[in-house]
């Protein structure tokens, strides 16, 4: 049924695309072409498609690798002659991409070929169907991953870590040196910076994986310390020889260092204290005491170039712990084991606190009221898939006023929330709010016209959805996907797409007639959806009706008998003994080349000579459609010389009721 469809909608598309190829001829030879002759045909007035035609499909690579182009070659004959240019060929695949196009394409021939080029972009079987009128023939194109190809093994040596990193300038300090492919013989040195020649280190022990040594002695001049890059060369003194280097691997450090603070970062925060900062210099040695002005701060984190503090409260910072509590103040490190000590002027300034009381939302406006907003600041709201900026309308100390994004989601199930947070943007100074949970608009399918269509009649239906998404709109038609262009986007928040209606569905049957049947409508579902989405689609159940192209009772075709050898062909029973018992035989068969039943009503002599007795069986016989029975004639001659007679044959067919088989024979 769904066969029968399609062949309409295909010839159609012949005969749409066969009648502008005449318009095109004619018009290039500056005539006008001639009105065909009215009549039948699909369009009046035209020749019927081809229908026996031939089909041979060759592709150009069974097994490509994903997203290497496939070319698949039609080439259609009709009675072994190629057909006319501009026959309609149908291609549609299981999967992949034609043409670049989608999953259906319909090309036309030229010199008896039509061809399409298939991609896929996943490991897949597909599976492409190509279809001339009632003709259909299939090929699988099989495509794979492309192959991996193994690195071969790394055999050069590699540093991973060098323990401890930190030494005396006398040297003298056993480190120990993890990697790889430490093949021996091997050698270690030490490369000071300014230093042509590297300073060669004695190895204790080494492995394939570890290389123990001893520090060298250096001379660390009026500097703190001296970063020196380890050479590591295997197999030294071979053809073989390889070497691998690791810059700033090991430290030589003084015993005892000066502290010295370059910068504070960040280098403000609020006066209630708290802020967590860095502080930038050299020659940091633990343990040690970090004062703002004469408040002590806590130390979190010490190494040699940076220390990492919680600020104190900004009370506390004054001498007589009273006073003014916003402003710059000094910062101050202090090396316990040499009381040694370096001070950074103005390096922290204490800004006023910020936090937020309370958040008021009016449809797309968020009001933040507070305390501490010092333009310029940052709103968002802080979520797991990260921070959402909101838009800042006004920013005034107590109050901040922004809008809220419309968020397109990917997950229409996913919630989106987190907590408010706002940040003054010079001194770093956070607050967050209560959680904030983004509202998230679901498509939904509000209307489909027109509601019930018909093939052939309607090619598309208007499907108009609420809160669209942006990208590639995918509908469901009764189980069919079809890919819908740019909608119309309405003022209402909704958007119309025209959506082509599908061309094979299957509708049900109902018996009718002689052995016949009757298409029936059917009511399908209406899915919406987006590429790249998740829980973002609409169904409308049963929300369109279809009618199939026709309705009327299609019947199979009447009986009809043949018979063989046909009528005027004797069968010719040879030589037969008269007068005695011996009979002759002579067979003839009825085919039913019809589409219902062929019922034999009889079988029987109408006329005889020289004969005794005749007989025919069977007597009676149904035969089905395509099915032949054979009678057998047995006759016994009465008297020497020629004998023979006539058989009658009656059945149903309407054309041929009746048929004659006549037999001979010659009596002995």
């Amino acid at each position: 049924m769904g066969v029968g469809i399609m062949t309409g909608i295909r010839e159609r598309k012949t005969w749409i695309v066969f009648i502008a190829v005449l318009l095109l001829f004619a018009a290039c030879k500056g005539e006008t072409p001639t009105a065909p002759p009215t009549g039948g045909g699909s369009p009046p007035g035209t020749n019927p498609p081809p229908s026996g035609v031939s089909v041979v499909l060759t592709v150009s690579n069974q097994n490509p690798l994903v997203d290497s182009p496939v070319t698949i070659t039609a080439t259609v004959t009709e009675n072994g002659q190629l057909v006319a240019n501009g026959t309609a060929v149908e291609f549609e695949s299981d999967g992949g991409v034609i043409d670049g196009q989608g999953q259906e394409v319909i090309k036309t021939t030229t010199n008896g070929v039509a061809s399409v080029t298939l991609t896929s972009s996943t490991v897949d079987n597909v599976r492409v169907t190509v279809t001339v009128n009632n003709i259909s023939r299939q090929a699988t194109v099989n495509f794979v991953a492309a192959p991996v190809i193994p690195v071969p093994p790394n055999t050069s040596p590699t540093i991973v870590s060098v323990s401890p990193t930190l030494g005396k300038p006398a040297g003298g300090d056993i480190i120990r040196i993890t990697g790889t492919n430490f093949r021996g013989p091997v050698k270690v040195f030490f490369r000071l910076p300014n230093q042509a020649t590297p300073i060669e280190a004695s190895v204790v022990s080494a492995t394939e994986t570890t290389i123990d040594v001893v520090t060298p002695g250096v001379n660390l001049g009026a500097g703190q310390e001296l970063q020196a890059t380890i050479i590591v060369i295997t197999q030294s003194g071979t053809t073989s020889e390889n070497r691998v280097e690791r810059a700033n691997a090991f430290t030589f450090r003084n015993e005892r260092l000066t502290p010295v603070v370059f910068s504070v970062t960040p280098n403000s925060g609020p006066v209630l204290g708290g802020t967590r900062v860095t502080l930038i210099g050299e020659g940091f040695q633990d343990p040690v005491q970090v004062l703002f002005d004469t408040a002590e701060a806590r130390v979190v984190k010490v190494e040699f170039n940076q220390i990492i503090v919680d600020t104190p409260p900004a009370r506390e910072t004054p001498a007589n712990g009273a006073g003014a509590v916003t402003g710059a103040v000094s910062v101050t490190v202090r090396n316990l084991n040499s009381q040694t000590t370096s001070t950074l002027a103005d390096g922290f300034n204490y800004k006023n606190a910020v936090e937020i009381t309370g958040v008021t939302i009016q449809s797309s406006r968020m009001t933040i009221d507070g305390n501490g907003f010092v333009p310029p600041v940052i709103a968002v709201v802080r979520t797991d898939e990260g921070d959402i900026g909101l838009g800042l309308i006004q920013v005034t100390g107590t109050r901040i006023v922004a809008t809220i994004p419309t968020i397109i989601p990917t997950d229409c199930d996913a919630e989106l929330e987190g907590p408010i947070v706002v940040t003054n943007v010079v001194n770093g100074d956070q607050a967050e709010g209560p959680i904030f949970r983004f509202p998230i608009f679901v498509p939904a399918i509000v209307d489909i016209n027109p509601s019930v269509v018909t093939v052939g009649v309607n090619s598309s239906v208007n499907v108009t959805v609420a809160n669209p998404l942006p990208g590639a709109a995918r509908f469901t038609i009764g189980g069919k996907t079809i890919f819908a262009g740019a909608p119309t986007i309405n003022g209402n928040g909704t958007a119309t797409y025209t959506v082509p209606l599908p061309t094979n569905l299957t509708f049900p049957t109902q018996a009718c007639g002689v052995g016949g049947t009757r298409r029936l409508p059917i009511d399908v579902d209406v899915e919406y959806t987006v590429s790249g989405t998740e829980n973002c689609d609409d169904t409308a159940e049963g929300a369109l009706t279809i009618n199939p192209a026709s309705s009327a009772c299609e019947e199979p075709p009447p009986p009809n008998a043949a018979i063989t050898p046909t009528t005027g062909t004797c069968g010719n029973m040879g030589n037969v003994v008269a007068a005695g018992t011996v009979t002759g035989t002579s067979t003839f068969t009825i085919t039913n080349t019809g589409g219902q039943p062929l019922i034999i009503s009889s079988a029987a002599v109408v006329s005889s000579s020289n004969t005794d007795t005749v007989t025919v069986a069977p007597a009676s016989a149904t035969i089905a459609p395509q099915g032949s029975t054979t009678f057998t004639v047995t006759a016994n001659p009465t008297a020497a010389g020629p004998f023979g007679g006539t058989i009658r044959v009656n059945s149903n067919d309407p054309d041929t009721p009746a048929l004659d088989y006549c037999f001979t024979g010659n009596g002995t």
